[in-house]
């Protein structure tokens, strides 16, 4: 889509991003690359962040402010409270929104309650559906209950538009929106961070995960798969970045597989674009996706990709050189990825960063969202900015 040249002040969609985050994961980091470039697509756009009770730093918010964006932190004591709710009204009135765009089943509670006494239109975006605990499917189920009543949704993936279909939903009201990244000359050209710094050795070959660890990414898979492969060898080493629930578990596997002097558990790091160049693979095992960030960061970094057949993942792998899926939960076939690509040694996919540079970046995503927000239709005059 053509960039408009100029935008008229009365004409401009005025967006809040609304977003309960959990941490700074795949579809948080999508949320700010969302708000940084929608400005530049002509939409004023402001984050709203639901605060988390549960979380010393509200990481969403924090980063969105420390990137200069336009962003406000709701206080927020449990799953509804009503001052939160009050506190988002008051936000939308200052703003002068005319659209609510919300990211995860919480704020499309807060954002249909408050819709009912507000003007504004409501739109969706989908990250992926997890099912992991009985809390989370219960849940998905009411999501899916509200989202019947949203004006447009956006998916990351073509399978969830027949799932939503399927749920009822018009098709006509469901947009497939591909995920951008930022794509930064000088992220890409970052000098590599030494492999001694991440505690690699200089000559192993190198398969990582950037993932939250939780169930759904199916990472104690990828520890069995990796003991396997990593048997009787001394050349391969297993980098672990990320965080979650499932940390400690973990450990325990990699302890009781006696791999532990062969995985690097990295934490959560803010300097991904000088990590990449020291993989050689990345894996990603999950359950359940939608179109994963790490796939696609990994991808403009030119990384053979050995992942899951869920989600948008086979899109995006059909454009590349040495991708390579694996049906869901299958230990072997993983390990036999795994060994086919260890011992093909190191490769770098143009086609892949290729792909990412040309789809999907983030002033093309911005547009695609711009486009949605305009066939809303009747969205010029919002609420009343206070």
């Amino acid at each position: 889509m053509t960039r408009l040249a100029t935008h008229s002040p009365d004409r401009v969609p005025r967006v809040a991003l609304l977003r309960s985050s959990a941490g700074l994961y795949g579809a948080d980091r999508m949320v700010l690359t969302l708000n940084q470039a929608l400005p530049q697509a002509g939409v004023a756009s402001r984050l709203l962040s639901i605060g988390n009770p549960r979380m010393p730093v509200q990481a969403l918010h924090e980063a969105a402010v420390a990137g200069g964006q336009q962003a406000e932190l709701l206080a927020c004591r449990g799953r509804l409270d009503l001052r939160t709710l009050h506190l988002l009204r008051a936000a939308l009135r200052r703003q002068g929104a005319t659209i609510v765009h919300v990211h995860d089943y919480k704020s499309a509670t807060y954002a249909w309650l408050a819709s009912l006494r507000l003007p504004v239109r409501l739109v969706a975006t989908l990250h992926g559906h997890v099912d992991a605990t009985r809390a989370l499917r219960i849940y998905n189920r009411l999501e899916l209950g509200l989202l019947r009543r949203f004006d447009a949704l956006a998916v990351v993936s073509e399978r969830q538009v027949d799932l939503l279909a399927g749920a009822g939903i018009a098709r006509e009201r469901i947009q497939l929106v591909d995920n951008g990244i930022p794509l930064r000359a000088e992220d890409l050209e970052a000098p590599p961070m030494s492999r001694e710094a991440l505690g690699l050795d200089a000559a192993s070959f190198v398969f990582a995960a950037v993932a939250r660890f939780s169930p759904e990414k199916n990472l104690l898979l990828l520890l069995d798969a990796f003991a396997r492969v990593a048997d009787g060898r001394e050349d391969c080493q297993l980098l672990l970045v990320g965080d979650g629930p499932m940390g400690d578990a973990m450990r325990e596997r990699c302890t009781a597989l006696g791999i532990a002097r062969h995985v690097r558990f990295a934490g959560v790091r803010d300097d991904m674009p000088s990590v990449y160049p020291r993989i050689d693979c990345l894996v990603l095992p999950s359950l359940s996706e939608g179109m994963p960030l790490t796939v696609l960061e990994a991808m403009s970094h030119g990384l053979p990709v050995i992942a899951s057949a869920v989600g948008d993942v086979p899109r995006l792998l059909s454009g590349t050189d040495h991708g390579r899926l694996v049906p869901p939960g299958e230990l072997g076939a993983l390990v036999d990825s795994m060994r086919s690509r260890l011992q093909a040694g190191r490769a770098f996919d143009a086609r892949a960063r290729a792909r990412v540079l040309s789809r999907h970046s983030p002033g093309a995503m911005a547009n695609r969202y711009r486009a949605m927000y305009e066939s809303l239709g009747g969205w010029a005059h919002g609420v009343q900015a206070a």
